[in-house]
């Protein structure tokens, strides 16, 4: 471990699912992302809900969890073929850079 290294506090964080509640404890860096993900989350179980497909409160939490999973991997996929991209633009960089330097 680093002498300069200064651990992260954790906060808690309130996430009431039905009728249970949660209180986790999360890095301070990270409250956030917890905070808008939970936000964002009973929004979409709650747009899911009034969609009028007869959804009850199980499903449409499930059925949001699933989106939400699809989407992270939709994005996993994504930003792997963006680095996959940059990585080819730098080799192509490496080589102009080395050819326009004389030996």
């Amino acid at each position: 471990m680093k002498k300069n290294h200064i651990p992260n506090p954790d906060v808690s964080v309130f996430i009431k699912i039905l009728d249970k509640g949660f209180k986790l404890s999360v890095p301070a860096d990270q409250e956030i992302f917890y905070r808008e993900g939970y936000e964002v989350f009973k929004e979409r179980v709650k747009a899911l809900k009034e969609k009028g497909k007869g959804y009850d409160d199980i499903e449409a939490i499930a059925l949001t969890s699933i989106e939400c999973l699809v989407a992270l991997q939709r994005n996993m996929e994504e930003s792997k073929n963006l680095l996959a991209m940059f990585e080819k633009r730098i080799d192509a960089l490496e080589m102009n850079v080395a050819d326009a330097i004389p030996n």
